[in-house]
């Protein structure tokens, strides 16, 4: 029995020891993924390397240069008006206060005495009651009678003292002052001296009932109106305010260096430069009327040191016209105007845009080429710029922009846009 019992193997520290050792074969594994892992990464560097020797590559082209589009203008010499374009206000060329010279009661006015009627040249505007003036007349005429029956009963003593004077003293020396008293030579000053102050006082009688009635000095408007009838006036109260309806004034408003242009006259009743008025309707401007400029005032404006015209325009409302279809220009409106200037022969107009650097221009030669040329420019529009040298007829001028321009530099002309000259087209323009 003691044969047959085997016992187990234990270790020092009571752990149960295997018979036979384990297997040693998980190394070897793992050498065997690490050499899979470098094979696929060789394969791939490889067909890599492969597809990059044999693919087509790219040839290589220099860039290309390509001359920048640009759209131009043919111009043409041509006379062009020089127009100044101002804004000025309506005011009346002549304005009275009309005022009474006698005192009295307003015994009738005439229809129109309203604000906003009108009253032509001699109309009677009213009438103040004249009977006290009659009377005064009267009392005139009688002095004047007194004075003429004193005269002559004068001139009868004259006859009878130069008899006497002549019976007494014929044959005596006699004094100057002598004679003149015995002859009543101051006797006859004073009875003619009462005669032609007698009659001065009866026309300054007549002259007074004339001026009560009151006439309108000249075709007029009234403004305004301060009396009415029945109304107590006395001598120099305000009867009314009348403008005159024949010629209204605008004063415009001028820059200094445009004055240069315009035509105004020196003298009292001469005219200078045509003038177009625009007025009416708002912000636009739909009527219009023709003006003269007549004046140029001594100072200028307080705040925009601005030079001063006056324009004249002649019947501003209407009235003498038998068909008026447009309103008429009022008192204060604010108005456009046009100043026509003087001529410029053999000049350029052009759009203000083909202004470079504000005094040069671009030119497109026959080849293509861009030339930069400095421009003489006469007149400054807010569309347009007139030109005197710096351009030939029938060159092309470049109106669009370029990046960088260069003189010398190749262009290329925009052959789909037909440009003709500047018009009447910006000439419109400019006036906004």
């Amino acid at each position: 029995m003691k044969d047959e019992i085997q016992t187990e193997p234990w270790d020092d520290n009571g752990t149960k020891l295997s018979e036979t050792p384990p297997p040693r074969s998980g190394w070897l594994g793992r050498m065997v993924k690490i050499f899979l892992c470098l094979l696929v990464l060789s394969a791939g560097i490889a067909g890599a390397s492969y597809i990059n020797k044999t693919s087509p590559k790219p040839r290589k082209r220099p860039p290309q240069k390509t001359a920048p589009l640009v759209r131009t203008q043919v111009v043409h010499p041509s006379t062009e008006q020089i127009t100044v374009y101002a804004m000025g206000t309506v005011i009346p060329a002549r304005r009275i206060v009309l005022k009474a010279r006698v005192s009295g009661e307003i015994i009738s006015i005439h229809p129109e005495f309203t604000e906003g009627g009108f009253l032509k040249k001699g109309d009677k505007v009213l009438q103040i009651d004249p009977e006290d003036y009659r009377l005064a007349i009267a009392q005139k005429k009688s002095q004047v009678a007194d004075a003429e029956y004193a005269l002559k009963l004068e001139l009868g003593r004259q006859d009878v003292a130069k008899r006497e004077w002549e019976l007494l003293n014929s044959e005596r020396p006699n004094k100057e002052t002598d004679a003149e008293l015995a002859l009543r030579k101051p006797h006859l000053d004073k009875a003619e001296a009462d005669v032609v102050a007698a009659e001065a006082e009866l026309s300054q009688a007549q002259l007074t009932l004339s001026r009560t009635t009151v006439r309108a000095p000249f075709n007029a408007v009234i403004r305004d109106k301060n009396v009415d009838l029945g109304s107590q006036v006395s001598a120099q109260e305000q009867l009314a305010e009348l403008v005159g309806t024949d010629e209204y004034w605008i004063q415009a408003s001028v820059s200094l260096e445009r004055l240069k242009w315009i035509a105004v006259p020196v003298k009292d009743g001469a005219y200078g430069s045509r003038v177009r008025v625009l007025y009416g309707n708002g912000s636009q401007s739909a009527y219009e009327l023709a003006g003269r400029v007549v004046r140029l005032l001594s100072d200028l404006e307080t705040n925009g040191r601005m030079a001063r015209l006056l324009v004249a325009v002649k019947d501003p409302l209407g009235l003498k016209k038998k068909k008026n279809h447009q309103p008429p220009m009022l008192i204060g409106d604010f108005v456009h105007v046009e100043i026509q200037g003087v001529q410029l022969k053999n000049v350029y107009r052009i759009p203000r845009i083909a202004l470079r650097d504000n005094s040069k221009i671009w030119i497109v030669q026959d080849d293509g080429v861009l030339r930069i040329r400095q421009a003489n420019i006469l007149w400054r529009a807010p569309s347009t710029v007139l030109l005197k040298e710096g351009l030939s007829s029938k060159e092309r001028l470049i109106i669009s922009d370029i990046q960088s321009p260069v003189d010398g530099m190749r262009v290329r002309i925009d052959q789909t846009i037909s440009h003709v000259p500047p018009g009447e087209d910006l000439k419109k323009q400019e006036r906004t």
